[in-house]
């Protein structure tokens, strides 16, 4: 079977020019500034949500309302006598 097929010849590329070499170097620059500046943004913005969650403290962590859960539950309390109700 090898006698059947030949290999296929190999292609030859040209080496880019040195002015296309060194735009792509300049977009690359661009971008890796690009998403610097990005992260450094979304950093911040991420400090700043940090920080304003570290401000609301106690309140902030309370799920329900204030009034549900900080006073205290009526003395009056009913209980269940059948399943379901």
């Amino acid at each position: 079977m090898g006698g059947l097929f030949r290999a296929p010849k190999p292609v030859e590329i040209a080496a880019p020019p040195q002015q296309q070499q060194e735009q792509q170097e300049q977009a690359v620059a661009q971008a890796q500034a690009q998403v610097a500046a990005t992260a450094e943004v979304e950093a911040t913005e991420a400090r700043r949500a940090a920080t304003t969650r570290a401000r609301r403290g106690l309140p902030g962590t309370i799920v329900t309302s204030a009034r549900g859960v900080l006073t205290p539950l009526p003395t009056t309390a009913t209980r269940k006598t059948l399943l379901g109700e």
